[in-house]
């Protein structure tokens, strides 16, 4: 064998992606929720970094506030740190349905053995309030015997939210008719086998199987819909998440003026006491080094931040220009829209122009919508124009909405009635945009 050694010269190219433009690459994907977030995050970790949360005066509730606080020096009311209206005494506590049944059961009378069991039982639940674990493992699990595990099961039932501790969906139901007092065979036969049945709106079948009128069936399916099927979603702890527009468009003299939304938004500054560290001879060396490489940390943010807004802002008022007849006339008259017709006017890559639109809301005359709304594929008329696909669904959304729902309209049915308005949609094109719109199809939509 003959091992040689030898210098070999290649080119290649690489593309390196530094920290920074990581960063702001990451930065222009958030929404300004995220950012928000981030920018907190921010914060913690960087000491240079001060973040104020800007907001507009309430002028009416300030004026209200001093007029309070005048009345309280006039009736010479001190501070007393022991008071009930302390504020730290006015913390708000959200209970979760955790600990909300364990309440309940605690007022139950009951042996500490059985307590044990029911906390157990409790902890187990899903957060839809269901019991999916299988029973012989908590028992043992337990050390209990079936008899205590059963007795304690049927008191978590009677708690609050009704339908707690069921083990599918068909126990949960019935249990929540039995503790409304409308429980009966039939009800229990059609939920503990037919609910398949009710999904597909088969009424027919339904009432075949249990020979009853069809009048009758339709009362007991509104009884088993009126019913809630997740119970344990009704303690849920998960917050609200208000969506914030990034970028606001007003008319003015039948123009339309695209800004940025700076409302509620994060402000970041660089804490004076640092700088004076940096411009103080006698400071210790690895401070300043330390202090350097945070400021440089905190002007990239800064810079990239202010890039994110440049470039969402840009595209913004290229979507305006672009969808003017929607901004004059409403969402029928959306055009069609890709985003690489965007990164061609404004030279930028698509993939910019991705992460620019990613989680972006426009606040419109209209109302408020995602950036990606605007955008949608070309379907061709019959007069050789152009219509977007979105207007398409939103065509096909009114036509629905105004069906006779004792005989709703089949999607070819949906595609005729389009082509006689002069669009060429084929109906399996019209079941897909029903599908995305989340419309269930005319045999599902048919009410009795």
């Amino acid at each position: 064998m003959n091992f040689n050694q030898s210098l070999e010269l290649t080119q290649s190219q690489k593309l390196i992606i530094t920290t920074q433009l990581k960063q702001s690459l990451t930065i222009l994907n958030m929404s300004k929720l995220e950012l928000d977030e981030e920018i907190k995050k921010e914060a913690e970790d960087n000491p240079l970094i001060e973040v104020e949360k800007r907001s507009e005066i309430n002028w009416e509730d300030y004026i209200k506030d001093i007029e309070n606080l005048k009345y309280t020096y006039q009736n010479k009311t001190n501070y007393n740190p022991d008071s009930d209206f302390n504020l730290e005494n006015m913390i708000k506590y959200s209970s979760n349905l955790y600990e909300d049944l364990k309440f309940q059961i605690s007022l139950y009378k009951m042996s500490n053995e059985k307590k044990r069991v029911c906390d157990y039982i409790i902890d187990s639940l899903d957060e839809d309030g269901y019991l999916r674990i299988d029973e012989n493992e908590l028992i043992k699990e337990l050390s209990t015997d079936k008899k205590t595990f059963t007795e304690c099961l049927e008191n978590i039932q009677q708690l609050e939210p009704i339908g707690v501790g069921a083990r599918d969906i068909s126990e949960c139901l019935i249990i929540q008719m039995k503790n409304l007092g409308i429980y009966n065979e039939i009800l229990g036969e059609i939920v503990v086998n037919d609910l398949n049945l009710i999904a597909k709106n088969k009424y027919k079948e339904i009432t075949k199987k249990y020979n009853i009128p069809l009048q009758r069936c339709v009362s007991l399916i509104n009884i088993i819909k009126n019913l809630n099927p997740k119970p344990g979603r009704l303690c849920s702890t998960e917050k609200s998440v208000y969506i914030q527009p990034d970028v606001i468009v007003e008319k003015f003299d039948n123009e339309f003026i695209t800004y940025i939304n700076e409302k509620d938004g994060c402000n970041i500054k660089i804490n004076n006491f640092y700088k004076e560290i940096l411009k103080n001879s006698q400071s210790d060396k690895n401070a300043k080094e330390f202090i350097k490489e945070k400021l440089n940390s905190a002007a990239e943010l800064v810079k990239n931040i202010e890039s994110r807004k440049s470039t969402v802002l840009k595209i913004a008022q290229e979507i305006v220009n672009t969808q003017d007849d929607f901004f004059r006339r409403g969402t029928m008259y959306i055009k069609p829209l890709k985003m690489k017709d965007i990164a061609e006017k404004l030279e930028f890559h698509e993939s910019t122009i991705s992460r620019g639109v990613n989680g972006k809301y426009m606040l419109t005359p209209f109302g408020l919508y995602e950036f990606r709304y605007f955008f949608s594929s070309a379907i061709e008329t019959q007069d050789s124009g152009m219509a977007s696909s979105t207007s398409i669904k939103k065509i096909i959304k009114e036509i629905i909405k105004d069906e006779n729902k004792k005989k709703p309209l089949s999607d070819e049915q949906i595609s005729k009635i389009l082509k006689e308005e002069g669009f060429n949609i084929a109906r399996r094109t019209v079941a897909k945009y029903r599908e995305e719109l989340g419309i269930l199809s005319s045999s599902r939509r048919k009410e009795y």
